[in-house]
């Protein structure tokens, strides 16, 4: 009986356990969590698909395999500037900012004004506008405007 309880002894840790405070600690970070771990996922399917080592990865990218160990492991709090270089090493995007659409507003002849969201680019008598309904690309007065503003 006393070897049993020599043998748990020695198996339970005098230290206390962190766990609750390690579980606080994920809950209260999870939304960079996930995205790190998602970034992980592209930086090891970039590395499987270019046949390179994790350690090849870290002398390209100058930075111990420590820190590429860190990172495949989906821990790593990313700046952009080491996401920049780890995209320009791979030859990837890791992230995408999504562009912002210009809503611009278009009066035609017939004197309807029409609202919209562009999404391609070009220049209108107003200036540079994203638009995507090629009818309304620019815009062109009425006969009645222009002889209104010229009698003006």
């Amino acid at each position: 009986m006393e070897n049993i309880k020599e043998k748990l002894s020695k198996l339970v840790s005098k230290e206390p356990s962190n766990w609750v405070q390690k579980a606080e600690w994920r809950v209260s970070n999870e939304g960079w969590l996930d995205n790190s771990a998602k970034i992980a996922f592209k930086i090891l399917r970039a590395i499987r698909e270019q046949k390179i080592s994790q350690k090849e990865l870290a002398d390209r990218l100058n930075v111990s395999p420590q820190h590429i160990s860190k990172i495949v492991k989906g821990y790593e709090n990313f700046t952009l500037e080491t996401l920049d270089k780890i995209e320009k090493v791979l030859g990837i995007s890791l992230i995408e900012v999504p562009g912002f659409q210009t809503v611009a507003q278009f009066k035609i002849p017939s004197g309807e004004l029409l609202w919209g969201n562009y999404t391609k680019k070009a220049v209108t008598p107003f200036g540079k506008y994203d638009y995507s309904n090629p009818p309304y690309n620019t815009m062109q007065e009425s006969a009645e405007e222009n002889q209104l503003k010229e009698a003006a």
